[in-house]
């Protein structure tokens, strides 16, 4: 079993560092799907990922300041780990370190050929930064991912948000990689974007969950339709809903994702049958924890250890986000999981990340507000609407909006294009509540 894991690592490594050039990816994902029963199984992946976890634990030790600090603190030392389960001696990695990003980098600056930063929070947004042969790395996988799902013609709209957000440039390499053509149109008005499907005729749209619903809405006000054979969206919750939505309209199927900037962006691959995302366990280990213990849990909390990381490693990184194992029916030998949502206050709603606390405190500078808030989020046909109860005597609802401007000065153009809905309750009494800002989600994941 080592022997023919050694060598799937070889191949892997090989496949991993191919040139940028365009490879034949559609052979490539044809050759996977036939070898599936005989080559691919879960057990080979295990015993790859423990290969691959001794080789980053090894790296992160040898080059990262952070991480020799921390195995010195403990008296561990990488040749301590024998077994896959001596792995858990290793602490966790919290995003609070993440903010000391210094400390993570194991290259010279001039191996750098890229950084990305987290949204949605406030100060300092949370840096990764990533080498070339990374980038590589985890665009070959990822087109290799999009090829199982559109093996033909691929023409990819691209309705993401511009910046130094990772999953904007990730799509766009991934479908050049894959052989495929790219359309970087970004999220604009919705009308822009029908205005470039008319143009190009693209049969795979990568967005999110709500500017979709934005676009579909426009489209059918054009009465604009075209055939779609996939929809790619990530970086919020969906829901049947949406997927039976965009079937009706668009006559295509809707595939999930999960990423994230710190594990390198998209990490889930799907086939047409799949009901659950399939993590990708051939450059991540994944585990599930009890959010209050640390101890392996059937549900719970996501750590993450990407295997083929250079530029700043992570060991056991806490994502914050919660999902239970699941089971699919179909061959890819990786790990399944369900989302369901988060361990800390960040609510992802209408491509926005809002945090409760962020939110409490914009509430709670108005005019006669106690500082208590109750938050909700909920769908109002297929558009995420967030609910703000702000208690307290004579609080104006356009003191508290504009605070909320101020606090997240894209949700005005969010609010005007239809991706979100904002409702604004003022003088609410929460005798009820225990802490000062209470979240509750009611849309239903898939």
């Amino acid at each position: 079993m080592n022997l023919i894991a050694h060598a799937l690592d070889l191949g892997l490594r090989a496949f991993e560092a191919w040139p940028t050039s365009p490879a034949p990816w559609r052979l490539v994902a044809r050759l996977m799907g036939s070898a599936s029963g005989s080559f691919f199984s879960p057990a080979r992946v295990r015993a790859l990922q423990w290969i691959r976890l001794r080789r980053i634990v090894r790296y992160a030790y040898d080059h990262s300041p952070f991480y020799r600090e921390s195995f010195e603190a403990l008296r561990l030392r990488p040749s301590d780990l024998r077994r896959q389960a001596d792995f858990t001696q290793i602490p966790f990695t919290s995003a609070h370190d993440l903010r000391d990003w210094q400390q993570f980098l194991a290259v010279s600056e001039d191996r750098l050929s890229a950084v990305f930063t987290t949204s949605g929070t406030t100060g300092e947004p949370k840096r990764m930064y990533y080498t070339a042969r990374e980038l590589n790395a985890l665009s070959n996988v990822g087109s290799l991912g999009l090829r199982l799902r559109i093996p033909g013609r691929l023409v990819a709209l691209l309705a993401l948000p511009p910046g130094l957000w990772m999953g904007t440039g990730e799509a766009q390499r991934v479908v050049e990689r894959a052989g495929g053509f790219g359309l970087p149109v970004g999220a604009p008005d919705p009308a822009l974007v029908v205005t470039h499907m008319r143009r190009f005729a693209p049969n795979v749209v990568i967005t999110s969950p709500s500017f979709m619903v934005a676009l579909t809405r426009e489209a059918e006000r054009q009465n604009f339709r075209i055939k779609l054979e996939a929809i790619l969206v990530g970086g919020e919750t969906l829901t049947r809903q949406h997927v039976e939505r965009f079937r009706d309209f668009w006559d295509a199927p809707t595939y999930n994702s999960y990423g994230s900037t710190e594990i390198g962006g998209g990490q889930t691959m799907a086939l047409p049958t799949c009901e659950c995302l399939h993590l990708n366990g051939l450059q991540l280990f994944t585990e599930i924890i009890d959010p209050d213990t640390g101890l392996p849990a059937d549900e719970g909390e996501l750590v993450f250890t990407p295997t083929v990381r250079e530029a700043m490693p992570l060991l056991r990184y806490r994502s914050g986000d919660l999902a239970r194992w699941s089971h699919c029916n179909c061959w890819l030998p990786f790990g399944s999981i369900i989302l369901a949502g988060r361990a800390d206050d960040m609510i992802v709603a209408g491509d926005m990340n809002f945090f409760g606390h962020v939110l409490g405190e914009a509430a709670g500078r108005a005019k006669g507000a106690t500082g208590r808030l109750a938050i909700s989020v909920d769908k109002i046909d297929l558009t995420d609407r967030l609910r703000l109860r702000v208690e307290g005597g004579g609080v104006s609802v356009a003191e508290v909006r504009a605070n909320l401007f101020a606090a997240y000065p894209e949700l005005p153009h969010n609010l005007s294009i239809g991706n979100i809905r904002l409702d604004i309750e003022t003088d609410a009494w929460l005798n009820d509540q225990f802490k000062a800002v209470r979240i509750v989600d009611r849309r239903e994941s898939v």
